[in-house]
């Protein structure tokens, strides 16, 4: 009589082949990470041998700004001056998210800060010359070449890309509180305008504004902020230098916060043409994981300016 108490010789060969197939798939995996994060390495490398003298010092003229300072660096990207000083961070329970609560006074120092969102354009020319990946659009139901002329505003780059960017220029990512304040002025506006929402003011959901998915930067002049900032509600939303809290702003400091030593997430600010107008105000708080990219999401620089007073010669 056969004996049909264990698994034949064809069950079990399948077993250990298959046990065999899952090893492999494992190391593959092993490798595969091990490789991106050896590349990702690398470009931060490149980015900073390839810029490791320092930035040439901005060029300081007068523009029609209602007398804030302007400055164009090396890059050719124009920025202003945001000076040092107080300004009214967060929203009222009543008004905003939980975890932009409580509505406080922060004090930030003097920064410079890009007018326009960095550019597909801007970004080619540091792709060139550190070998960073260009950005591809992920998941778009229509045509991803609508969005990455070279005109348009850079997306679909992650967290550590943005920095790597604005390292290379000698910059630096804007904090989550240096953001706020070139968005909504001393006063704490609730949008870059004012207070209320009207038409024609930012690129968001929808092609009531005529996009439909972003558009150059600098489309929207009556939308400039209190400093003359462009597209800080709508169009591409922003990546920041902070760490995402939910409750950080309950013991955030008063000076210049930098956010939450460590975390999960980085905040992304301003919201996007995908976005109400709800969700690009000035306080609004967004967070993904450093590595995430979106078809919503750039960002622009910043630079530190000590000493800097606005208005000044």
């Amino acid at each position: 009589m056969d004996d049909a108490s264990g698994p034949g010789p064809i069950k079990k060969d399948a077993l250990f082949y298959g046990m065999i197939l899952a090893f492999v798939a494992f190391v593959l995996m092993l490798l595969f990470l091990g490789y991106a994060m050896i590349q990702s390495r690398a470009v931060s490398r490149r980015a900073a041998e390839t810029r490791s003298e320092p930035a040439a010092a901005v060029q300081i003229e007068r523009r029609d700004y209602g007398g804030l300072r302007i400055a164009t660096g090396e890059d050719g990207a124009t920025m202003v001056l945001v000076p040092a000083g107080p300004f009214l961070m967060g929203s009222p329970p009543v008004e905003g998210d939980q975890d932009e609560t409580p509505q406080r006074g922060v004090y930030v120092d003097a920064f410079w800060i890009d007018l326009h969102e960095a550019t597909f354009a801007q970004y080619a020319v540091f792709s060139s010359a550190t070998r960073a990946p260009r950005p591809v659009i992920p998941v778009l139901q229509d045509d991803p070449a609508k969005l990455t002329s070279l005109d348009q505003p850079v997306v679909a780059v992650s967290w550590t890309q943005a920095r790597d960017y604005c390292r290379w220029l000698g910059k630096r990512l804007p904090t989550e509180a240096e953001w706020e304040k070139a968005a909504r002025g001393e006063r704490g506006i609730k949008w870059p305008w004012g207070n209320s929402y009207g038409p024609g003011l930012a690129n968001i959901q929808g092609d009531d504004d005529r996009y439909r998915y972003t558009a150059p930067p600098g489309s929207f002049p009556d939308g400039r902020s209190p400093y003359g900032v462009y597209d800080m509600a709508g169009n591409a939303a922003e990546w920041v230098a902070d760490w995402y809290g939910q409750t950080y702003y309950l013991g955030a400091p008063f000076e210049s916060p930098t956010g939450p030593a460590t975390g999960k997430h980085r905040v992304y600010r301003g919201g996007s043409w995908n976005d109400t107008p709800s969700n690009v105000r000035t306080a609004k708080r967004f967070a993904a994981a450093p590595h995430q990219t979106s078809a919503v999401i750039g960002f622009r620089c910043a630079k530190d300016a000590a000493g800097e007073q606005a208005g000044s010669e």
